[in-house]
């Protein structure tokens, strides 16, 4: 695993700050929460608490979503908390799932999420931009740095497809992915070119030797990402184009059964209910399954992550961020003992 660093993921919820300061001490080189607000805490407050308790790791947003908030806005919150930790903070921002879904709404298209990107970084660099209020474009208003904050936080941006490749490539300091991008993760580090650092983002646990995929422990550490791998295919169907016949038809099963239950003008809400962190509909609970697990998650032995670690790396990764489940201090330090030389 030369070369690759190891980071966490979280949920920000009331515990997190002190997950990452256990994160902080066992190792991991950065601390990400996501930003979903209609099922959990605000990010920014939260990794405020973790930058009181820390000293070294590096704290990220990720991914925003463009409407949630305005540009002036994030570069603001950016800016705040980076006076509480000057040169650790990071931004990232995605065309959006759960964070807009849940508001019924799609994702966002790629010009938008460009565009408010370019913004945001010309506003942390102290440069004035276009502010607009509904139809009506505003004098540009520049962002003073808040006293302390340390060079401009770098930009992120989630990467899915090859044109979100592009926007990474013109307009970013650094791309994430998630684990089990299609056709392989090399073909990522070919989009957004070499020069731009690739992060990937899994749900993961450390297996005992001998210990099934779907044990107790096991799928509450990562049964949640199984859940949200069918939310996917529930809320864009086409996405199931990739997958093999049998795991398709078990997976059309399962949308036409979760549609046919859940009311149409609540089924936004219900799907995303404990995203990451929870399994709450009956439906994902029954196929939280070895096969399942194996394919949607980073789960195996420690020899097992540690091979598929050293993968990552010869397909031109440069960071792997895991986000524990369950009993987190737990996991967290499985996952240390397994991946952190």
């Amino acid at each position: 695993m030369s070369g690759l660093r190891i980071s966490a993921f979280f949920a920000p919820v009331r515990e997190t700050p002190e997950h990452i300061s256990l994160a902080e001490e066992l190792g991991f080189a950065s601390a990400w929460c996501y930003d979903s607000p209609l099922l959990f805490s605000d990010p920014f407050v939260t990794l405020a608490g973790a930058a009181e308790r820390t000293r070294r790791i590096g704290l990220g947003v990720g991914v925003m979503v463009p409407g949630l908030r305005t540009p002036v806005a994030t570069a603001a919150a950016l800016r705040s908390l980076s006076a509480l930790a000057p040169g650790r903070v990071m931004g990232a921002m995605g065309a959006g799932f759960t964070g807009r879904f849940t508001l019924g709404l799609p994702p966002a298209r790629l010009a938008r999420l460009e565009g408010e990107v370019t913004d945001i970084r010309r506003l942390l660099a102290g440069d004035a931009v276009p502010h607009v209020e509904g139809e009506a474009l505003i004098e540009p208003i520049p962002v003073t740095g808040a006293e302390g904050a340390g060079p401009p936080p770098p930009m992120w941006i989630a990467v899915r497809g090859v044109r979100a490749q592009a926007v990474a490539r013109r307009a970013a300091d650094g791309a994430i992915t998630g684990i089990f991008y299609p056709g392989g993760l090399h073909l990522v580090r070919e989009g957004v070119g070499p020069d731009i650092p690739l992060m990937v983002h899994a749900v993961g646990a450390v297996a005992e030797d001998g210990e099934p995929l779907d044990s107790p422990r096991l799928a509450r550490a990562v049964g949640p990402v199984v859940a949200v791998a069918l939310h996917q295919f529930a809320e864009q169907p086409w996405r199931m184009d990739g997958l093999d016949p049998e795991l398709r038809a078990d997976v059309e099963a399962y949308v036409a059964a979760v549609r046919d239950r859940l009311p149409p003008d609540r089924a936004h809400l219900e799907l995303h209910r404990g995203h990451l962190v929870e399994v709450v509909l009956p439906e994902d609970r029954a196929r939280i399954r070895e096969d399942y697990v194996r394919r949607f998650s980073f789960c195996g032995t420690a020899d097992e992550l540690r091979a598929r670690a050293d993968e990552l790396v010869r397909a031109g990764v440069d960071e792997l961020a895991v986000q524990p489940g369950g009993d987190i201090p737990d996991e967290l330090r499985r996952l240390a003992e397994a991946l952190i030389r």
